[in-house]
């Protein structure tokens, strides 16, 4: 039976495992742009209101890219894969909500332009119908 108490604080850094024949295993290095893409990614997500969003998502998503790529090729050999999908996930949602607001913001643009279109036709065929 293992004497743990509950409430103590665990260590955040991984313990080596006992290795059965003797010694202890070196824990597995993270991978390299997980932790990058992750925060791209969170900051993606929180600034994709301005064009900064979309920039930040894409870069996220190419360390993210990269970092699964490095995974699949050694998955026994590394840690923090998740950061690196949960990174990936995060930079493709900034960067749909970044597209949607660059959309919007030209919708907008266009129907003001219209509009002030509009209004000057209006004044032109008043000033040709008075003469």
């Amino acid at each position: 039976m293992e004497n743990y108490n509950e409430n103590q604080p665990q260590s955040e850094q991984q313990q080596p495992q006992p290795n059965p024949g003797g010694g202890y295993y070196a824990p597995k290095p993270s991978l390299p742009n997980a932790a990058a893409s992750l925060v791209l990614g969170i900051l993606s997500v929180v600034t994709s209101c301005w064009f900064v969003g979309l920039i930040l998502g894409i870069i996220g998503l190419v360390f993210g890219n990269k970092a699964r790529a490095i995974y699949l090729a050694a998955p026994n050999d590394y840690n923090g894969y998740g950061m690196a999908n949960a990174g990936r996930v995060l930079s493709i949602i900034g960067i749909c909500i970044g597209g949607l607001y660059i959309l919007y913001v030209l919708v907008i643009i266009g129907i003001i332009g219209i509009g002030v279109g509009l209004s000057e036709g209006a004044d032109w065929f008043r000033q040709i119908s008075s003469l």
